[in-house]
Order: structure tokens, then sequence, then C-alpha cells
């Protein structure tokens, strides 16, 4: 057979020219029966004939082909991030949205885009509009992370071949905010009644909001002084037992039981109300802001879970008992909830100044000098030459120097 009229191996592709330009394209199949006819942009056959090789080698490791990445557009990637997200039953998804609000910019931003527009230029260009708008730089960071996992999951799946470079900001510390008891005793009463089971809940166990609300009358158990939270209530997916404390007993136990059906806690939105009650509370206030609608600063509500940790750690409960009321899952994010404020650090002065006032030393007899000391032997066997006696020493009422009173005392 001559060297014209050999047959390609199947499955090897082809190059060939259209009628009037000199360019090569080149043709393969895909494993699904799709023909892909691509420009390799050059004359030289050499050359196209090395990218066909190229997209071949692609091929057979599942990417996609240059043309279908050129036509992916944010909107692709988007909605393979919601199935992912719908597939692992992700609770952050509630009807086919993520409710973190991360998403509303992004689309906002990249909208009808090509992923192949996604460069990490353009991610800058991303950060220096939502830093204009007033984010902050954990609430960017979170937007940033959904689209990268977005062209992560599109490399995974074969679709695009890299993920460009993500800059990321660095946060601000983690918020330090609590509310003492005597703080609280001033939120509560300012409080709608309808909401307060729920807000002294967060108080006294450190639950989140979300799991609160989803508990349901059929797991308070009055008798025991408890609830059950099941584990696919939880965020960590591990079930716990919330102990409650008195006050509320007492408030649950007016429920009539006709009325204990369904969700336990209030489900409505208290965002207002929280706001006007810790107003009253000396706890926060309301800013007036250049749109004209008023600005809430002070207390959160997800402040009440710091202050049930460190309400727990003061009254000596150990950390792991804490950590399983609380569901925290591990040590670091759990201290990060560890609060000390500046009564705490003031107590600890108090302890290490109180503790210094009776100081041990070694001492000897004051009025004899090291020349003459006593040679008698000692109970333990020594010569006694240089044995000392420990002796305590209080430190004086007026703060005296410690170097004044061991002055006397004789020493080797």
């Amino acid at each position: 057979m001559s060297k014209r009229t050999q047959r390609r191996e199947y499955g090897a592709g082809s190059l060939r020219k259209h009628k009037g330009s000199r360019i090569w394209y080149l043709r393969y199949y895909l494993p699904d029966g799709r023909r892909i006819e691509e420009s390799s942009g050059t004359h030289v056959k050499q050359k196209a004939l090395s990218l066909l090789q190229k997209r071949l080698g692609e091929r057979e490791q599942g990417i996609a082909p240059a043309q279908d990445a050129k036509r992916l557009r944010y909107e692709n990637i988007r909605q393979s991030l919601l199935d992912d997200y719908a597939m692992k039953g992700r609770r952050s998804l509630r009807n086919g949205y993520i409710t973190s609000g991360a998403l509303t910019h992004l689309d906002k931003f990249f909208a009808n885009k090509s992923v192949a527009f996604i460069t990490t230029n353009t991610i800058r260009r991303f950060i220096a509009e939502r830093q204009a708008a007033g984010a902050q730089p954990s609430t960017i960071n979170r937007g940033l992370a959904l689209l990268r996992r977005m062209l992560n999951l599109a490399r995974i799946e074969g679709k695009i071949q890299t993920v460009p470079y993500f800059p990321a900001l660095k946060e601000n510390p983690p918020r330090k905010g609590f509310v003492t008891h005597e703080q609280f005793g001033r939120l509560l009463p300012a409080l709608p009644e309808k909401l307060r089971p729920l807000i002294m809940l967060l108080y006294w166990t450190g639950v989140r909001v979300g799991e609160a609300r989803r508990i349901e009358w059929s797991q308070v158990n009055l008798s025991q002084r408890l609830i059950i939270l099941h584990g696919e209530q939880a965020k960590s997916g591990q079930p716990r037992i919330l102990p409650l404390p008195d006050e509320l007993i007492e408030i649950l136990q007016a429920v009539p039981e006709p009325d204990r059906k369904g969700r336990a806690f209030y489900q409505g939105s208290f965002r207002r109300s929280w706001a006007r009650a810790c107003e009253r509370a000396g706890l926060g206030r309301r800013i007036k802001t250049a749109n004209g609608f008023p600005r809430y600063q002070g207390l959160l509500v997800h402040d009440l879970r710091r202050s049930a940790v460190r309400n727990l750690r003061e009254a000596g409960v150990a950390e792991t008992t804490i950590m399983a009321i609380s569901g925290h899952r591990t040590t670091e994010v759990f201290r990060r909830y560890s609060i000390v404020s500046a009564e705490d650090l003031h107590k600890a002065m108090r302890q290490v100044q109180a503790s210094s006032k009776m100081i041990d030393v070694q001492s000897v007899p004051a009025n004899v000098p090291p020349a003459t000391l006593p040679s008698a032997p000692s109970e333990n066997g020594g010569n006694g030459q240089w044995e000392v006696a420990k002796t305590t020493i209080g430190l004086p009422d007026n703060g005296g120097n410690l170097g004044e009173i061991l002055e006397p005392i004789a020493c080797k």
C-alpha cells in the first residue's frame, strides 16, 4: 500500500484546510461521538500536528475541548456549585439559593461573563468594587471562596484546565462581644415577651439561632430539664443535650398543653425588635446613614453564644463539657469564643498579688554572723555548718521593699 493511500489509525484525528485558506484545521471526535473542529492558527503543518496531538492527549484525560471552555459561562459553573450543594445536603442552600448573600454580589459582577474572563486581574477588580461599597474583608473572602469552589468543580469535571490565583484579604480579628449577667438582666425585660424564651436559651446554652429554631416541643423534656437536639438539626451533625436553666423551665411550663405542638421557639424575624431592646438596655444604638436608613451598631445575637461559653468557663465547667453543650467540634474554634474581659485581667492580677504576700525564702538567724554558725550535726546527718531553715516571710502591708526585709538575714 502506498504512503499516499495509507489509512490513518482510528481515533487519531486529522488535519485539513478550508478552501481558500492557508490555515490548518484540526478535526477529531470525542468519546460521545461529537465532532470537534478547531483552527490551529498556523499554516505550518508540523505545528498544527503538534497541537492535534495535544488535543488528543487532553481528550484521553477527560479535559473538555478548548472551544467548549471558551463557551463556558459563569452561569454554568454557578449551577454546578448549586447542584453540588444540593447533592451534599448543605444547609446553607434553601429553595435553590445559597443564604449567605455572597452569591448575590458574584452574580452582579460576573453575570453573562465567559469563564475565560475570570482571571486574577478580574478578581482584583471584583475585590476593589466590593471594598468601595464598604464590604468587610471577611465578607469579600466568603464570596471569593464560593467563586473558587465553582472553578475547582469545573476543573475537576474537566471543563477547564487551570484555576487562577485568588488573592485573599486579611480579615479583622474575631468579635469579642459578650453580655454580662447584669446587662442581660436589663436586656431581657426590654424584649417582646414572645422572644424571651428563645433569647434565654441562646444566652444560657450557647446554642446557635438556627439550631434553636428547629427544636420541636417533642424534644423538650421539662421533667428532666433538658432539650435533646438531633444530629440533623445541629450544624456539626452531632446530637447533643441542652440543660435548661430554672427561669426558662418556668416559662416553658407555663405554656398550655394544647399549645405544645410544632416548633418550641419563636420563628419570625426579630432584627428590629432586637435593635430596639438593645438600645433601651444601653447595649446598642441605631446610627443614621447617608441613605436615611438607620444602621444598628452594638450587641449581636451571636454574642449570646460567646457569653454562654464565657459564663460556663467562669463557673469552672470543664472545657470538654462546655464544648458538648455549645456544639463546638474543635478547640481552635472554641477558644475564639473563650473571651477574656478587662475584669478577668484585673482578677488575675489580684490573685497574683495575693499569692505574693507570702514568700518562701532561705534564712538564718539575723544576729548570728556566718563565721559563727553552729557546727552541730543536723538531724538529717549533715554537719550543720551551712544548714539553713526555711522561713515564711510576709510582705509589709504598705508595699515596702523586699530587700529591706531580707537585708538583716545572714546569707552564705
